[in-house]
């Protein structure tokens, strides 16, 4: 009786710990998606600075 009691509550903790790192998981992703999109529009923001001045350069 005491193995049962002792498999159920590590069940029950490795249910709690898969959900804590599912948690996790999911800050971690959310904090480098919003990491990623502020270098996405840097990139960007650079890109077109190089074709305007390109642009800028052809016409002067």
């Amino acid at each position: 009786m005491s193995r049962r009691m002792l498999g159920r509550s590590g069940r029950i903790r490795s249910r709690e710990q898969n959900i804590i790192f599912l948690v996790l998981a999911v800050v971690i992703v959310a904090l480098l998606w919003n990491f990623i999109g502020v270098i996405f529009r840097l990139a960007l923001f650079a890109v077109v600075v190089y074709f305007v001045y390109r642009l800028l350069q052809s016409y002067f």
